[in-house]
């Protein structure tokens, strides 16, 4: 009888047995699949405060730089602004009225004393710190052997009283401007002298504090965290000399989990010099998925159980997936637009040439040329950034037509070696005749130019890199080989993935915004091809396109 009784029993578990194991496993499933997706946006998250990190020294390097050929710019020429020579006209005004004034303080902190010289009485006036004796002879002597041409009752910018002689040993950066007679005679003469000895805190600290006024860009921060007015309170900033000894460290300092380095540009006196950048983990905080929870087990636990519980965890890792892919827009959008800075540099030359402030026949010509190759540079950059987001919109990336890919590659190749320095790479290319392909003859030679852009960057100075194209059993291939550092086997399969970079061979993150390779993969896959990678560490890469021939 018991047995009896228990048989219904039995056969009702075993009904509903299949059912809930069922449940439970696509609960469990679902659960997991949650779990990985969490997993997943928080890796993703962090690593783009990692390129967050690397944006912020990437902006210190730039206005750093162009800080520095802003005050040899000055010492060269006499400054248009920023230095109160304005005061100083206005003090030959008064005096010229028969008035009792003073020279005005120093204001500028480059500025070490200011000088106002009566050629007739000979006597020399000074405000702010007085020089040594030995410089006020040498001060006294240059002006009184001053003999100018000017017309009568005229104040006039003299400019360096060295001659221009700024790079000499002993040259002193005086800058003046004259005041003369009724007969055009030398009447007096004002001026200054420029300190270049700045220090450490006094170059550095207003590039992290002022940097609007260091450069022309919009500041060191991201868009995503303009929130933050003083940028030591999302950064901290560590200079470091050649030999790594410590020379400067902003306060106060964060975690380095989420650093940065970056070496000083080399325009700078600063040899071997790097700074490293480290955010402020309380400031980037909401914006990191599950930051400091770890893995929602006690959410998993309950999917576990409820079907409608794992739904509803799904659905709001779904809005955190949907959180970092915003976060990752927000990211492209700050780059696009900060990849602007370098029209700074350019500004500067452009400024240097028109002027004249350059006689230097081959100044002059190496400016031009490092305007050219920057403006090239910049619109490569820029067209990647908006090729990617038309990609990531969804929009229609290139209008097909019947190509020469061979032609193609060759004006790509052209390109490209316009806006590299071909001192660091050996670059031989052997293509083939090959049937024509249908493709956009734009993105298609910007993948051969990102393409060769990686290999460079991937590979020591004076590498070889090689450039094939030929075509098997009706499919176009294009390879580009280079004895770079080479990909692990674990990284193979994640260099297509947008911001992902492999380590160069000194254990840093190559330069780049990390969508050369997602674009070339994107632009292929659109095209019905294909791309891969073939790679040994230390032994080099060959990346290869297939593309099918528009006979086959």
């Amino acid at each position: 009888m018991g047995l009896l009784g228990r048989g219904p029993r039995l056969r009702v578990w075993g009904r509903l047995g299949i059912p809930i194991a069922l449940l439970l496993f696509g609960a469990l499933v679902s659960g997991w699949i949650a779990w990985r997706e969490a997993e997943r946006a928080r890796r993703t998250a962090q690593m783009l405060m990692k390129d967050y990190a690397s944006f912020v020294a990437d902006k210190f390097v730039r206005i750093s730089a162009n800080r520095y050929l802003t005050l040899v710019g000055i010492s060269n020429v006499i400054p248009q602004d920023g230095l109160p020579f304005t005061e100083l006209r206005a003090h030959a005004e008064a005096r010229r009225q028969g008035k009792t004034v003073t020279l005005p303080p120093p204001g500028p902190e480059f500025v070490r004393y200011f000088f106002s010289y009566d050629a007739e009485a000979g006597a020399l006036e000074f405000s702010g710190m007085p020089p040594p004796e030995k410089e006020r002879t040498r001060l006294q002597e240059t002006l009184a052997a001053l003999d100018l041409k000017c017309g009568a009752n005229q104040i006039v910018p003299l400019g360096r009283l060295d001659g221009g002689r700024s790079q000499q040993p002993g040259a002193v950066p005086w800058s003046a401007l004259i005041e003369t007679g009724g007969h055009g005679s030398l009447r007096r003469i004002y001026g200054l002298r420029l300190d270049e000895g700045l220090s450490i805190d006094q170059f550095f600290l207003p590039v992290i504090t002022r940097p609007n006024e260091c450069d022309c860009t919009s500041g060191l921060l991201p868009a995503s965290l303009s929130h933050v007015k003083d940028a030591r309170r999302a950064a901290s900033f560590i200079l470091r000399d050649g030999a790594g000894l410590l020379v400067y460290a902003s306060e106060p300092r964060y975690d380095g989990s989420t650093s940065a380095k970056q070496p000083l540009s080399p325009e700078l006196p600063f040899s071997g010099w790097t700074v490293e950048v480290a955010i402020n983990p309380a400031v980037v905080q909401p914006l990191l998925p599950y930051a400091g929870r770890g893995a929602p087990w006690f959410a998993l636990s309950l999917i576990g159980l409820l079907v409608l519980g794992s739904g509803a965890l799904a659905i709001l890792f779904l809005r955190r997936e949907t959180e970092v892919s915003r976060l990752r827009q927000d990211f492209i959008s700050n780059v696009s637009h900060e990849l602007k800075t370098p029209l700074a540099r350019i500004r500067l030359f452009n400024e240097l040439l028109i002027g004249g402030r350059q006689t230097d026949a081959a100044k002059r010509s190496r400016y031009r040329e490092i305007i050219g190759r920057e403006c090239r540079r910049l619109s490569s950059l820029v067209d990647n950034i908006l090729d990617f987001s038309r990609l990531e919109r969804g929009s229609r990336c290139c209008d097909k037509d019947r190509l020469d890919l061979r032609r193609t590659v060759e004006q790509a190749l052209d390109a490209f070696r316009a806006y590299t320095d071909q001192g660091r790479f050996s670059l031989s290319a052997h293509l083939e005749d090959v049937p024509p392909v249908t493709g956009d003859r734009h993105s298609l030679e910007q993948v051969v130019i990102n393409l060769l852009d990686n290999a460079v960057k991937y590979s020591p100075q004076g590498s070889p890199i090689e450039l094939g194209l030929t075509s098997i059993d009706g499919v176009v291939r294009l390879s580009v080989t280079d004895h770079g550092f080479g990909i692990p086997k674990q990284e193979q399969e994640r260099i297509f993935e947008p911001f992902y970079r492999v380590e160069s061979g000194d254990g840093q993150k190559a330069a780049g915004s990390g969508l050369g390779l997602s674009l070339v993969w994107r632009t292929v896959e659109a095209h019905g091809g294909r791309v891969f990678v073939e790679s040994e560490p230390g032994a080099g890469s060959t990346f290869v396109v297939e593309i099918p021939s528009s006979q086959r």
